[in-house]
């Protein structure tokens, strides 16, 4: 059973599906379904519904990627090699001819299902409300993904002709497409079934109400913290989409089928979740892609953890925010150790912080049945020129038991139930209905696994490196918090946005000081006055990136996409 779900979820046996079921489709349209030949039942939409299943985010079949473990190279949290890796951060973005992001097909083809499968009668109605109820979500996902690219966007809640009024419309404001992807998002969360009987590598209710409270989330701090911009949203009211944030993880919790996993070494437990190749019935996961080599599915994601640095490494300032195991920031707790080797950055620090980077004597790669290599130094002089650039080489989302890192079958989380705790603290602290209970459920649970002290409600101290010294220091901690718990899982860049973190993206990217590595033949690694390793010291990006926070913050439109429809209008302050 565990060999047919694996086969129909991944996209190379969905590619396999339909290129043989062309004649059964037998539809011209490519994005239309052919509603005189299908009779709707499960297994029918379950297939139809497979294809999107490939565009979520994780190690991709045959591919040599690191999966959402790179995701967070377009963040202040990892340095890639090229400074350029996010022209929207480092400054370079300009207007593209076409492409850049602006892709209507999958939103186009959903619509087409939705209007196919509702004018379908059917004796299975239960059965047809939980596949649109899929549909509906999967349509959320992808206008969530070009809102959170460019903002204010047209809204196309049903299949379109080539003359249809709606293709030469204007944007609509985004808190009316906000609304929109909330509708759709309800609609999944009312319909689909629960992950008990839907199982969680299938979109299912706990995943849609996750997802809403991303959503909701994102959309209330952006309106909150853009104010006053060119990006602010008409008729803003940001309490709105934190309550639906709150209300969305109430539901969730209350569903009581999800929970923090943890086991009996908070030394590793943090670390042993992300390299699972098999998350069935894991309480944390709501969502997960399979892989399985033995059919032939899998990825080279662990080529670049066990053998490279895979030409990105954690910067000094991520690793810096980790607090001390008393709970204390480094510059107030008596335990930091200070920051002259790897072991004694991290010596006396939450644990996560040491699950997070790689240390001497850590394991790396298996070899053979019998034969494991280890840590030493990191990768910084590498003839291949996959280099670790900062030092502190990625350590989570390892798997040292994949021999050689070929044809590897890790898994890739989805959705965890640690973002939707996460997503509560946050919008319950703007809301102003934060208490000690609601953190000690959220974030507390979090801390519980690795061993740390609780946040109270009174911080108890004033951190002077605190990111965001305006905001009240729980705030600050909760920033904090979801910082350290998603770290290189690929949250960071939207949270950097929603916030206007303009301070933050504007900052000189650092390493861990390169005196301890410079046996290893590292002595021209560039670094700064006080020695630490400084990837971009040369490149336009030494004092910053040279984001503009007048237009950055959102993509431009295409310029084809302009001519086309003139009254899509250009994003805040891109020349046409």
């Amino acid at each position: 059973m565990k060999r047919y779900v694996f086969i129909c979820v991944l996209t190379i046996s969905m590619i396999t599906f339909f290129a043989g079921c062309e004649e059964f489709l037998d539809r011209p349209p490519q994005d239309q379904l052919s509603v005189e030949q299908l009779s709707f039942n499960a297994k029918e939409m379950e297939l139809l519904t497979n294809r999107y299943y490939s565009t979520l985010p994780g190690f991709q079949f045959g591919a040599y990627h690191a999966g959402i473990f790179w995701d967070d190279n377009a963040s202040d949290n990892m340095v890639p090699t090229n400074y350029n890796y996010s022209p929207q951060l480092s400054g370079s973005i300009v207007v593209p001819a076409s492409g850049g992001g602006w892709s209507w097909s999958d939103i186009r083809a959903i619509n087409y299902a939705i209007s196919d499968i509702s004018n379908h009668s059917t004796d299975l109605e239960s059965v047809k409300l939980a596949y649109l109820g899929e549909f509906r979500f999967w349509r959320a996902w992808f206008y969530f993904d070009l809102f959170t690219q460019f903002g204010s966007l047209p809204w196309y809640g049903k299949p379109l002709e080539m003359d249809s009024e709606e293709l030469f419309a204007e944007r609509l404001p985004r808190n009316v497409i906000a609304d929109s992807i909330l509708a759709d998002l309800d609609f999944a969360v009312a319909n689909l079934r629960p992950i008990t009987t839907a199982g969680n590598v299938r979109i299912n209710r706990q995943a849609a109400l996750l997802f809403k409270s991303r959503v909701a989330l994102y959309e209330g701090t952006w309106q909150k913290y853009h104010a006053g911009t060119p990006f602010a949203a008409p008729n803003a009211n940001p309490e709105k989409y934190f309550s639906a944030c709150v209300d969305a993880v109430k539901m969730l919790i209350a569903d009581n089928t999800n929970s923090i996993v943890a086991g009996s070494d908070v030394t590793r437990d943090y670390w042993n979740l992300f390299n699972k190749r098999d998350y069935t019935n894991h309480n944390e996961v709501l969502l997960w892609k399979p892989f399985d080599k033995s059919i032939g599915v899998y990825h080279y994601g662990q080529n670049y953890f066990q053998n490279y640095g895979g030409n990105t490494g954690v910067s000094k300032q991520l690793v810096d925010d980790f607090l001390c195991d008393d709970g204390l920031p480094i510059g107030l707790s008596e335990r930091y150790q200070g920051d002259n080797t790897l072991k004694q950055v991290t010596t006396n620090r939450d644990p996560r912080l040491y699950q997070l980077v790689f240390l001497p004597g850590y394991p790396r790669k298996m070899v053979g049945p019998d034969t494991t290599v280890y840590f030493t130094v990191p990768d910084l002089v590498n003839a291949q020129s996959n280099v670790s650039t900062t030092g502190y080489q990625l350590f989570k989302g390892l798997d040292p038991e994949e021999e050689e890192g070929r044809q590897a079958s890790t898994g890739s989380i989805i959705f965890r139930y640690a973002e939707a705790l996460l997503n509560y603290a946050e919008a319950a602290v703007e809301l102003g209905e934060i208490s000690q209970g609601v953190l000690d459920e959220t974030v507390n649970r979090l801390r519980d696994r690795v061993g740390m002290p609780h946040l109270s409600m009174s911080i108890g101290y004033t951190d002077p490196n605190w990111q965001f010294p305006s905001l009240s220091p729980l705030l600050n901690e909760v920033r904090r918090e979801r910082r350290i718990e998603l770290a290189c899982e690929g949250y960071r860049f939207d949270d950097l946005m929603r916030w206007a973190a303009t301070d933050l993206i504007k900052q000189s990217l650092k390493g861990a000081k390169l005196a301890q590595f410079e046996s290893v033949g590292a002595q021209n690694v560039p670094v700064d006055e006080a020695g630490y390793i400084f990837p971009y010291k040369s490149s336009p990006a030494a004092d910053g990136w040279l984001f503009d926070p007048s237009k950055h913050y959102l993509k431009p439109i295409p310029t084809n996409e302009i001519t086309l429809n003139p009254a899509l209008g250009q994003n805040p302050n891109y020349e046409f």
